[in-house]
């Protein structure tokens, strides 16, 4: 089974947002973005289509995790740190789960997730799904020999 293509085409830099409407999803006003901004917690990015301050996702994503942080009581600097952390730990979490992720499989009517060889000798593969009550399942094959003629 081929990959989704919105796997590959999915870009998310290609989403950007105005102030205003950051503000209006976030919760957070412009004043206060423009703080944030000034202070170098978030940052605009320049677009050629809009004259108008913009935010990428990554930095929409920041203002939301400062924003809940704020809410749970946390002081600003504090609420900085930890949506940082929280970014950087969703990041690598992306990239391992990119380096691991190689195609869909069909098997016994279930949709799999190919996570590669699951041995130093390359005779397993590792494969992963989620179960009708939606709990994680791992499931572990022989890799067939390939025919040798």
């Amino acid at each position: 089974m081929k990959d989704p293509k919105f796997l590959k085409n999915f870009n998310e830099k290609n989403y950007i947002f105005r102030i205003g409407e950051v503000s209006k999803m976030t919760g957070v006003s412009p004043r206060q973005l423009r703080y944030w901004e000034q202070k170098g917690y978030i940052h605009s990015v320049r677009s050629e289509k809009m004259a108008s301050r913009v935010f990428n996702h990554e930095n929409f994503v920041m203002v939301r995790l400062i924003k809940h942080c704020l809410d749970e009581g946390c002081p600003l600097s504090a609420a900085i740190e930890k949506s940082r952390k929280r970014i950087q730990y969703v990041k690598d979490t992306h990239e391992i789960i990119m380096e691991m992720h190689h195609g869909f499989v069909e098997r016994d009517g279930v949709t799999m997730m190919d996570m590669g060889y699951f041995d130093d000798k390359q005779q397993k593969r590792l494969y992963s799904y989620l179960d009708d009550k939606g709990n994680l399942v791992y499931k572990v094959e022989n890799v067939k020999e390939k025919n040798t003629k």
